[in-house]
């Protein structure tokens, strides 16, 4: 008896402690803010092109025919996708209970979501402007002051040190590009074309 009280408390804080203390549908750290806000913002190109190919197909020839059902196919697709990303990263993580606009960002949440269900409903770009729109005020509510992503910072810091060994290779070369093995002392008038 004394075990399954044990048990049953050490089961009690378990559980307790995960309701308290999770918060990330995804784990922390995977996802940040500008790789969702790309991933959405390619979604409203990718529907731009394909309304525009299903308003301007003649839906003649057999080509035509396929392109159309395709396109609907990823419209379909695409929507789904971009509405579970809403709702796995804005709705169950970002979006916090209590917070001073958390019905405001719900709102606009589940307006998107709306949406997203009349681009699949209907053929308009009057709509995937719509979500556009919206959807760039959207990520206006989650912009963070000096935020930066850790993965930006390395690509910086690799950037850095790759114009850092381009200008050490000027100063070597004589001011050489690589590739460029001569030196002129009139760029207006030279009379050949470099590959690079």
């Amino acid at each position: 008896m004394k075990m399954q009280m044990i048990a049953l408390a050490l089961f009690g804080v378990v559980v307790f402690h995960g309701e308290v203390s999770s918060h990330c549908q995804m784990p922390c750290g995977v996802y940040h803010d500008d790789m969702v806000f790309d991933e959405v913002d390619q979604y409203v190109e990718t529907m731009y092109k394909g309304v525009s190919v299903l308003k301007n197909s003649a839906f003649v020839t057999l080509k035509e025919r396929q392109d159309f059902i395709r396109w609907v196919m990823e419209k379909e697709k695409e929507s789904d996708k971009v509405a579970e990303l809403i709702t796995k990263y804005f709705l169950q993580q970002k979006i916090k209970p209590g917070e001073v606009d958390t019905q405001k960002k719900l709102l606009a949440a589940h307006n998107l979501l709306f949406l997203l269900v009349g681009i699949k409903q209907n053929c308009s770009l009057e709509e995937v402007e719509g979500f556009s729109n919206d959807w760039d005020r959207f990520k206006l509510m989650f912009h963070r002051e000096g935020y930066e992503c850790q993965m930006e910072k390395i690509k910086m810091k690799k950037n850095e040190g790759a114009l850092k060994s381009s200008s050490e290779w000027l100063k070597v070369s004589g001011g050489n590009s690589p590739g460029h093995d001569h030196q002129h002392n009139d760029h207006d008038h030279h009379d050949h074309h470099h590959d690079d």
